[in-house]
């Protein structure tokens, strides 16, 4: 058992169809917890005036909650043909980075950093999409940073 998980924390990220997939499943649940988030805010301002979401942050939220959708919606109708091979990053790293974005949506109130976050997991996604390590890696490192300086509260 133990193996087992030494082998998939050196496993490389997006080597294989079932990894994208599961990039995939990512992108889909990020946008699950913007669509949440941006929902809580409306509600929110329902009760709190002016001091709530604008209507027109909420447009936007919704835009990259339908891009991650599609987008993730892509990686799953051809897998395979988006696999990376010589990407230096674990699978496992891959996958706590955007369980790290999707809490970080889910406990902040700060739509600015609702749009950044989605804004930069749109650019990894379209990285994979087209196949480009160096790119997938940037993407990875500014969706770190992001999360670095997230707001508080």
């Amino acid at each position: 058992m133990m193996e087992a998980a030494i082998t998939e924390r050196r496993e490389a990220a997006l080597n294989s169809a079932m990894r994208v997939e599961q990039l995939a499943d990512s992108l889909s649940q990020a946008a699950a917890t913007l669509h949440g988030a941006v929902m809580r805010a409306i509600r929110k301002r329902a009760s709190q005036g002016e001091n709530g979401i604008s209507q027109t942050q909420a447009q936007a939220v919704f835009a990259l909650e339908v891009a991650l959708r599609q987008q993730a919606n892509q990686l799953y109708a051809d897998a395979a043909g988006h696999t990376v091979e010589g990407l230096d990053a674990a699978q496992r790293q891959l996958s706590g980075l955007l369980d790290a974005v999707r809490l970080s949506i889910a406990r902040n109130d700060n739509v600015r950093h609702w749009i950044s976050l989605a804004t930069s997991l749109l650019n990894l996604g379209s990285a994979v999409i087209a196949g480009h390590p160096e790119r997938i890696l940037a993407s990875v490192d500014k969706v770190r940073e992001r999360l670095q300086t997230a707001p508080h509260g």
